[in-house]
């Protein structure tokens, strides 16, 4: 694949962090706001698990008035400007129901008219007893939807707005300290979603488990309301992934061609072995997609998790991609896994 990297402007330096492993960050653009962008991100902010604000991945919300410079919300209507991640406080974060007991993360935000919409990654569990008497985590992943005036207050749907059908016949059943992957014939483990209000109606994709490869992209779409879970449809998962090993994706329409972002891994030993990179699709539908090539800001192991933002800076249109970057220190020949900033790179449109 070709290397793109050299057509894009890499900012190197962090414009929220350091924090203990937060990323995803969702970014949406509001011309004329005292706070024009507003961000969305998830994880950890000071301490391993959150286990001061309740334990699980939470999700947190940020502004700022040049997408440099950022205020995370503190709660009670106080926003940290020092960078101090003890001070955060999540917006939104695991609810009581057996699909979202565990966490919450992955915002994707869309703002349509004067609300915001989110679509989540919700993780849960449920305790199984099998036959012989042993017990069981069935792991649940899927995805819900939340509504917010303020960015800040959400109301959330009643069930997941996309989830496996079989998730519950089909489970994927871990013993405790048990890391085995699913059976053979499970698709489930809907996640990451990247969500659009496009041509009056709302699109989703989202990566999901499928057998053979890391993590593949499907598709879902609603021309209802969107806290409506029966309204969403899946159009393309299971045996019919839009692609292949695109794990983490974002999607963005620039104009009328959808463009998706993802940390794809599996690359040759030219390009530094099995890591993953942020790799570029294009599509002309959002459903039929080719690859263009891949990007390397920072890395083959420190640049994940990426979201893309349309911004028009001085005149001129740019589509940026932010990103998780984690240091390249090797602990006992692994990553350390803990994302600790938030960096950016951007194109011109007309470059593309």
């Amino acid at each position: 694949m070709t290397d793109l990297t050299s057509k894009w402007e890499v900012n190197h330096q962090p414009i929220l962090g350091p924090f203990y492993n937060l990323y995803n960050p969702c970014v949406v653009h509001e011309p004329g706001q005292p706070y024009p962008y507003k961000m969305w991100l998830f994880g950890w902010a000071a301490e391993e698990n959150n286990i001061s604000t309740g334990g699980g991945d939470a999700i947190y919300h940020a502004r700022s008035k040049d997408m440099f410079h950022w205020e995370v919300y503190a709660g009670d209507g106080r926003w940290d400007g020092t960078g101090d991640p003890k001070k955060f406080v999540p917006v939104l974060s695991r609810g009581q129901e057996k699909w979202n007991c565990w966490a919450a993360g992955d915002p994707s935000v869309v703002k349509k008219d004067d609300t915001y919409f989110m679509a989540y990654s919700s993780v849960g569990v449920e305790t199984v007893v099998d036959a012989d008497g042993g017990r069981k985590l069935h792991l649940i992943n899927c995805v819900m939807g939340a509504k917010s005036t303020n960015g800040i207050d959400w109301s959330i749907t009643k069930t997941p707005i996309v989830i496996w059908g079989k998730e519950d016949a089909n489970r994927w059943l871990l013993a405790s300290g048990d890391n085995s992957k699913p059976p053979a014939d499970y698709y489930g483990s809907y996640h990451r979603p990247s969500l659009l209000w496009d041509n009056g109606r709302w699109r989703l994709w989202f990566d999901y488990y499928h057998p053979g490869t890391f993590l593949s992209m499907g598709c879902a779409e609603n021309s209802q309301d969107f806290m409506n879970s029966g309204a969403w449809e899946v159009l393309r998962a299971e045996k019919q992934p839009l692609l292949k090993d695109y794990p983490n994706p974002c999607v963005i329409k620039v104009g009328t061609k959808y463009y998706a972002f993802a940390d794809t891994p599996n690359y040759p030993e030219s390009l530094g072995g099995d890591g993953r990179l942020l790799t570029m699709a294009e599509s002309e539908n959002g459903v039929d997609w080719s690859y263009l090539g891949y990007l390397r800001p920072e890395g083959m192991a420190s640049s994940h998790v990426p979201q893309a933002l349309l911004s028009t800076v001085d005149g001129v249109e740019w589509l940026y991609v932010l990103y998780a970057w984690k240091p390249e220190t090797v602990k006992e020949k692994a990553w350390d896994y803990r994302y600790k900033e938030i960096r950016t790179m951007r194109i011109r449109v007309s470059d593309l």
